[in-house]
């Protein structure tokens, strides 16, 4: 039982490919999900509500970035 990981062989390219594909999905993920929840929010009727999923989305994607950004550049 002496299996070695999968990438420690094999193009670098395609690593790279496949763990950036793989981690853009998952932050589209968030995303599509944060807009529905914003669609039904706002369907309640009240604006405040939909104001707050609003604000909390944008300050969502601002802090994903800032994230993102600082794992790249210190990583």
């Amino acid at each position: 039982m002496s299996e070695q990981a999968v990438f420690l062989k094999g193009s670098l390219l395609r690593h790279i490919t496949v763990m950036s594909l793989t981690a853009s999905v998952g932050l589209m993920a968030v995303f599509v999900v944060d807009f529905v929840d914003m669609i039904f929010i706002s369907r309640l009727g009240k604006a405040e509500l939909a104001a707050a999923v609003g604000y909390a989305g944008a300050i969502l994607f601002f802090i994903s970035s800032f994230g993102i950004g600082v794992h790249f550049t210190t990583g």
